[in-house]
């Protein structure tokens, strides 16, 4: 344990505290994470729209209900998590991605991605599925 008079010197005005380097993110990560970041938002809001349509030609029950107002709730948090992310200054941004990793921020971001794509497949299949019989009956 650090006490007595000798740490009282270590913190006077004459101690400098050591720099700490920041190492600067590449130019290009920080426009690709918010493109990514707008991609995923899009296809949120399309995922919303196509479990309406279904919900529109199946009927409204309490799951598919529940199933819109979460993809609703989702859509708006990434609006608001955008757009808060947008009015950070630059550096701050890097700061941010810098303590969690860079690496972790991008992979973090492709599965995101991924995810955002297979469910807005899995809708849009399911809503050109539901059409189709519906055309056909």
């Amino acid at each position: 344990m650090l006490s007595g008079p000798g740490i009282v010197r270590l913190f006077s005005k004459g101690f400098k505290s050591p720099k700490i380097e920041r190492i600067m993110l590449d130019p290009i990560v920080i426009p690709t994470l918010y493109f990514v970041s707008v991609v995923q938002l899009v296809l949120q809001a399309l995922v919303f729209v196509y479990a309406y349509k279904v919900t529109r030609i199946t009927g409204s029950f309490q799951a598919w209900t529940l199933i819109i107002a979460a993809f609703a709730i989702l859509t708006v948090r990434s609006v608001v998590s955008l757009f808060m992310t947008l009015s950070l200054p630059a550096d701050q941004v890097s700061t941010l991605i810098e303590s969690v990793g860079v690496t972790t921020t991008i992979v973090s971001s492709i599965v995101n991605l991924a995810a955002g794509i297979a469910l807005f497949l899995g809708f849009f299949g399911l809503a050109k599925r539901f059409q189709n019989q519906a055309k056909i009956k």
